[in-house]
């Protein structure tokens, strides 16, 4: 039997934020929040396709206190909130199954066919910002050549024979990893997953996941050669960037050709000895059919890891609701009293052990050069 090399782009996971356009009380954000959720919810139609959702036990999203989900399904979906941190936003989150689920059921209740674009789009509101935090775009390349596999990507990008460059033909070789399996590469990892980075993309061998897990696509599987597939994860301000890109397409082609552009603005595999792209990038370009898009762009800051610590415990330490607990009960006061008691605390403990501290060294050493470059009234303004 003969196998066509056919590639396809598409949408694997994602993860929307929904947030409040003006500075709310914490005191009253989740009543806020129950108001914005609700016409979320309506705009979305997802009561209405998959019945009333209810409170999670888990699989609430890292940091949020609250959560919702669909009972007995087969799929992951969550709405997370944090009862008092407005900055935190809602937090929906489609698995690759839920969203597959959610396009089929949308389509034959209402005889529409659904994407994302339509999606981002049905569920913009006066009253939220709604915008993706995270977003995985996929190239399922079906019966390439057996050469294209994890492991053989892995020894040419090891041996040269094989480059990675972005769209700028600047070198894309760092941060890569891979997974064994029976001494063979299963999986490779090109960037870091780190949760401050804002791209990394995964290989892996789907065809051989889908069968051994008996997935949602096992009779595609069955049905092809071979299936490897290309995740490209957007996070953090390229996430940002694409929902508003996403909100200006129009068309399922114009949709394909830009998830065609965003892979291989960032992915692109070259043979070294001839220079020209490797055949499964070549087959993403030929997608593209010299559409034009803006290109993802990222503004370089200031080392912004101490804010994120000092933000982390303005935000998400339960500092803040402390102190006005302690306001609360003992009145005017208290809550400076209590500043004082860790103040004195810290200086009469942890300074004179500080010193011992590996990973505190190693961080000092890191940023303290930078840091140093402004004063510390200046770097607080960036708070």
């Amino acid at each position: 039997m003969k196998y066509k090399s056919v590639v396809k782009v598409g949408i694997d996971e994602f993860t929307l934020v929904l947030m409040a356009k003006d500075k709310i009380d914490f005191m009253i954000w989740e009543q806020k929040a129950e108001t914005m959720l609700k016409e979320f919810l309506d705009l979305a139609k997802l009561e209405e396709m998959f019945g009333e959702l209810v409170m999670a036990d888990y699989g609430i999203q890292k940091g949020y206190t609250d959560g919702l989900t669909f009972d007995n399904r087969p799929w992951h979906f969550s709405i997370s909130w944090h009862e008092y941190l407005q900055n935190m936003g809602i937090c929906i989150k489609f698995s690759a199954h839920a969203w597959a689920v959610y396009q089929t059921t949308y389509f034959e209740k209402y005889g529409e066919e659904m994407n994302i674009t339509i999606f981002l789009r049905n569920v913009q509101s006066d009253n939220y910002l709604a915008r993706l935090s995270r977003i995985d775009f996929t190239a399922d390349y079906f019966n390439f050549h057996k050469s294209f596999n994890p492991d053989t990507l892995s020894r040419g990008l090891n041996n040269g024979t094989i480059a990675i460059k972005d769209y700028k033909n600047r070198s894309m070789l760092k941060n890569i990893q891979s997974v064994e399996k029976n001494g063979v590469i299963s999986t490779l990892y090109l960037g870091s997953k780190k949760s401050n980075t804002r791209c990394f993309a995964r290989i892996y061998d789907k065809r051989l996941e889908q069968i051994d897990t008996k997935g949602i696509r096992y009779d595609e599987a069955l049905k092809c050669k071979s299936w490897i597939r290309q995740e490209v994860v957007f996070k953090g301000t390229y996430s940002h960037q694409i929902t508003e890109d996403l909100l200006n397409i129009t068309t399922q082609i114009e949709l394909q050709q830009y998830i065609a552009q965003k892979i291989t603005e960032k992915y692109r595999f070259y043979d070294t000895t001839t220079k020209n792209e490797m055949k499964y990038t070549r087959a993403l370009l030929y997608i593209m059919n010299n559409a034009e898009f803006n290109h993802l762009s990222s503004v370089q800051v200031k080392d912004n890891d101490y804010i994120r610590s000092l933000k982390y415990l303005m935000n998400g330490s339960g500092l803040y609701p402390t102190l006005y607990k302690a306001l609360e009960v003992w009145g005017e006061g208290a809550d400076k009293e209590v500043v004082k008691y860790l103040f004195d605390n810290y200086e009469k403990f942890y300074i004179s052990e500080a010193h011992k501290k590996k990973d505190l060294r190693s961080w000092i050493k890191k940023h303290r050069a930078d840091l140093r470059q402004q004063t510390l009234k200046d770097y607080l303004r960036g708070v």
